[in-house]
């Protein structure tokens, strides 16, 4: 995803457009949580964009981030992350792409592969209708990985 000014300030206009299409107020807090998810590409926690943007906007509350998230989400600018863990990380990268997912320190990474792009869904599931098919690889990053063969290395 570009991460440019230009791109960020193409991408707040639309959230306007969005905002306002929808009968929703454009407010300071959710162009301010949009613009972190936006410069940041670790698929942040609700909690990781509190800190963030507490910054820049020092009177803003968890309770307004998460929702942020739940009107960005529902404007189709951001997308949950499933992670390993119960923690909520959220996508401001909508474009076709899937996730490498850390299973040990819970590491949100983006993995563009033609290979999964090209994957289809059965035609048999039972009546579900696929709307979207996104590949989730989960395993160790390679810090966790070098971090394990230290300690397998050790015990030795």
């Amino acid at each position: 995803m570009d991460r440019s000014p230009t791109a960020i300030h193409r991408r707040l206009h639309d959230l306007v457009g969005r905002c306002r299409a929808a009968g929703m107020h454009v407010t300071p807090q959710r162009l301010a949580v949009y613009r972190a998810l936006l410069e940041s590409d670790d698929h942040p926690s609700p909690e990781v964009l509190f800190r963030r943007v507490k910054k820049v906007m020092p009177s803003l509350s968890l309770a307004t981030i998460y929702k942020a998230l739940e009107t960005l989400e529902q404007l189709g600018v951001i997308e949950e992350v499933a992670t390993a863990s119960d923690a909520k990380r959220f996508d401001a990268n909508c474009e076709q792409h899937h996730h490498l997912v850390c299973t040990r320190c819970d590491k949100v990474v983006d993995l563009y592969d033609a290979r999964f792009d090209r994957l289809t869904a059965p035609r048999s599931l039972g009546g579900f209708v696929v709307e979207e098919l996104t590949v989730q690889v989960r395993g160790l990053c390679a810090a966790c990985a070098r971090q394990t063969r230290k300690s397998r290395r050790r015990r030795a």
